[in-house]
């Protein structure tokens, strides 16, 4: 049970993400979009038995996007714009404290990717591309990387003054995370050197995770690898996210 001043906290914080629709609805419905988007590309492509289910993919990216969106693009621009109206420089003087501060606003980004991932999952089990079997294994995985992700979008929120300028971080992050991970893009293409080094990044063990609850997934690493790697990346930018976080514009540290 949460205690009275951080639930009062984290409603504080509930209503400042839903009131910034510039931030809120893209996030909200972004992977949606996408997922019309990657579902009509499958859909037109021809039917040869011979070739990979393109499908297959579409709702592990679908998922990524849920995930990244709600731990970085509704994350890092609007911490940093709770920095830029001095609202963090006055909780700083309050003793709820840094990590406090992230566990509280990370909660509604929680319950944004766990609605998400239900209709997702739901539309993945209704086109028969996911067993049902696998839903828990999947809503742990979304929840493992949002805390991944989070943990990054709190590293970039937690120091940049400029929201803009943190969105923008954010989003490249994203992007880069979801093209250099072989969701959308097969690392079988890459040359052997580049392969192997992309799939050693954090961000590919999160997407590698997915795949291995596919049931035509083909992952690079087992499972429990994969787990571990995230994991521990997860805890080294959570703590960095919470030691480098600045109350005021112009903290050194």
């Amino acid at each position: 049970m949460m205690s009275s001043p951080s639930r009062e906290l984290a409603l504080m914080h509930g209503r400042e993400l839903v009131r910034d629709p510039k931030y809120f609805y893209f996030a909200l419905f972004f992977p949606f979009g996408m997922l019309a988007i990657f579902l009509s590309l499958g859909l037109a492509m021809p039917d040869d038995p011979d070739a990979p289910d393109f499908l297959q993919l579409v709702f592990p990216m679908s998922i990524f996007l849920a995930v990244t969106s709600a731990a970085l693009t509704v994350t890092a621009g609007p911490l940093a714009s709770l920095r830029t109206k001095g609202t963090l420089r006055l909780l700083g003087t309050t003793p709820v404290g840094r990590a406090r501060l992230i566990y509280t606003h990370m909660i509604a980004r929680i319950l944004m990717v766990t609605a998400q991932a239900a209709v997702l999952l739901t539309l993945a089990v209704a086109l028969g591309k996911v067993e049902l079997s696998r839903l828990p294994a999947l809503f742990g995985i979304a929840l493992l990387g949002l805390a991944m992700f989070g943990g990054i979008g709190y590293l970039i929120g937690g120091r940049l003054s400029s929201p803009d300028a943190a969105t923008n971080v954010g989003t490249l992050v994203q992007l880069a995370a979801l093209f250099l991970s072989g969701l959308a893009f097969p690392l079988e293409l890459m040359p052997d050197t580049v392969r192997t080094t992309l799939s050693m990044l954090p961000t590919s063990f999160f997407a590698d995770l997915m795949l291995t609850q596919m049931s035509e997934g083909d992952p690079v690493h087992p499972a429990w690898l994969s787990i571990l790697v995230v994991v521990a990346t997860t805890a080294v930018v959570v703590v960095l996210a919470v030691r480098t976080f600045k109350w005021d514009q112009g903290e050194a540290a």
